[in-house]
Order: C-alpha cells, then structure tokens, then sequence
C-alpha cells in the first residue's frame, strides 16, 4: 500500500513540545493506524491515504506525592501533561490525500 509522507510541529501554550507521540488513527478500522516521535516539536510520517483521528501524548517529570517513591526509590514520575482533548478523548483529525504537513497548536484549558 503507498504512503504519503506527512510532517510538521506540534506546540503546546506556544511552545514545542520537547519530546512525545503523535498518533494517526484510521477511521476505517481496515486500514493500519500509524505513531511518530515528536522530537522538539517535530514529527515525520509514512501514513496511506485516509481520514485520521490524531491522538497527541506528551510527558514530563513530576515530583511524586509526599510519601510515595517509586519501586527503585524515585522521588519523581512521568505525568502526562496534555489535557485528554488532545489524547485519549482527542478533537483533533487530519485527511491525508497525498504528501502533506500538519501543525498542531494545542493549548491549556
């Protein structure tokens, strides 16, 4: 199957997201779905022609609640920090036709 390559930026409160995944999640579900890295606020991608729903993940170290430590005695853990709009319950989509770039400005609630 041809792919298409798509590119672009993903910033959150107008800043690059250092580092996270950018997910393409087919709509028809009898075509793969595709992940990228976001490395300083940029992704690059194989993806076939389609309509999309696109999950963006990002985190980042955070302490851990007073009391807790992690199982080799860590004192901080990776926290999500993108609100669920953008992941899990995401609004976000793109049509990818051929060859094309897609930036996402994500923003706190």
């Amino acid at each position: 199957m041809p792919t298409n390559a798509v590119k672009g930026t993903v910033t959150y409160d107008g800043q690059a997201i250092k580092t996270g995944v950018i997910y393409f999640d087919n709509k028809d579900s009898t075509l793969p779905s595709y992940n990228a890295t976001i490395t300083e606020g940029a992704y690059s991608a194989a993806v076939v022609k389609g309509k999309y729903t696109v999950r963006i993940q990002a985190s980042k170290l955070e302490p851990l609640p007073p009391g807790v430590v992690g199982a080799s005695g860590e004192k901080e853990g990776l926290v999500q920090y993108l609100p669920a709009k953008y992941n899990e319950k995401t609004e976000l989509s793109a049509d990818v036709s051929g060859p094309a770039e897609f930036n996402f400005s994500l923003k706190s609630d």
